[in-house]
């Protein structure tokens, strides 16, 4: 990597954020608060921590507009959004992005019938399918499975040991990280008498611009019909995204979260790590899915929820806090009926 050099000056003027300090402060890298040189730029996207800015090496801060303090020898940028603004400045120091270079490996094996677009990378070992098509600009990394017709899109990279299954479709601009499966079988069977029947699983996954998928997801595809992706989705790493589903655009579903089969989840709402949303539901526009929580009935837009089975916070807060609440006002009453008693015979002995 180069020995990139910016001042504080040059910093806050990227990240677009107003400078309080020394703007000829020399800056060589970024790090966290905890382990930052004085040389680092660092940031702190939350006022609670505030704390470690002074015991931080780090010369130099880029902070939200909501920090309170006094801190005479830091040169802080302070950001409308200093996540963001932060992100930009790690890109001035990060090394050179990795490009695939044009071209099919010796070792790759593709189909008469696929249809390959111009400036394509095919990796080591990878399989194109019967009748696979794939956009211009595209690169499909070494081990990587694409079935009979499957379809992907312009400008997407699809990194190694991906499998994508047979007639799935994946628009312009796709990432797709190590391991994720996309359209494996729904999860489809009939138990009976006669032991446990397989349903066939004949639709597809259709995903559209834009999305990511983080690595070791799985999403099946639909009994009949699309589990459609729409634009600008993000999945975390290991998320379950069953068939038939429907997740709006650019809506967020975090690590371990998961979705049963025939829900469908509206524009923007995020479903945090390690919930659970049961089938045939409707989560609606913008809705909070908090962490750990088990979704057993349909959200309406706008809303947050929490806990299990899934409830407003203010429910949960209640239902949570009234036992509590309730044994402090037992231990209180007990110590009254005791001290009743206590009086009771002190009177009945005064009376004798």
């Amino acid at each position: 990597m180069d020995n990139k050099i910016f001042t504080a000056g040059d910093i806050a003027k990227i990240a677009g954020g107003e400078i309080v300090g020394d703007p000829g402060v020399k800056i060589s890298g970024v790090s966290s608060l905890k382990d930052a040189r004085p040389q680092d730029v660092s940031f702190l996207s939350n006022k609670k921590y505030s704390s470690q800015l002074s015991s931080t090496k780090s010369l130099v801060i880029v902070a939200g507009k909501d920090l309170v303090g006094n801190f005479p020898n830091k040169t802080l940028i302070i950001c409308e959004k200093p996540n963001l603004s932060f992100s930009k400045i790690i890109s001035l120091f990060a090394p050179p992005a990795i490009k695939f270079d044009v071209g099919i490996h010796e070792s790759a094996f593709v189909a008469k019938s696929a249809k390959i677009g111009t400036c394509v990378h095919i990796g080591a070992h990878v399989v194109i399918e019967e009748g696979v098509e794939i956009g211009d600009g595209t690169s499909i990394c070494a081990g990587a499975y694409l079935g009979h017709y499957a379809k992907v899109g312009k400008n997407s990279t699809i990194y190694p040991n991906v499998c994508i299954r047979e007639r799935c479709v994946l628009g312009d601009r796709a990432i797709v990280h190590c391991g994720a499966v996309i359209g494996s079988d729904g999860f489809g069977f009939e138990a009976g008498p006669a032991g446990i029947v397989k349903i066939e699983q004949v639709g597809i996954v259709e995903i559209s611009d834009d999305v990511e998928i983080g690595a070791n997801c799985t999403i099946d595809r639909a009994r009949f019909g699309k589990t459609i992706l729409k634009r600008g989705v993000k999945l975390d790493n290991l998320v379950q995204v069953a068939h038939n589903v429907v997740i709006g655009e650019f809506s967020m579903l975090i690590g371990q979260s998961g979705v049963a089969g025939s829900t469908e989840i509206g524009r923007g709402s995020i479903v945090a790590a390690q919930a659970g949303v049961s089938g045939h539901l409707h989560i609606g526009d913008g809705v909070r899915i908090a962490g750990q929580s088990g979704v057993t009935k349909d959200i309406l837009s706008g809303q947050s929820v929490v806990g299990t089975p899934a409830e407003s916070p203010k429910d949960f807060i209640e239902r949570i806090g009234i036992p509590k609440k309730f044994r402090n006002v037992q231990l209180i009453l007990n110590s009254l009926e005791k001290k009743v008693a206590e009086l009771e015979k002190e009177i009945a002995r005064l009376k004798g």
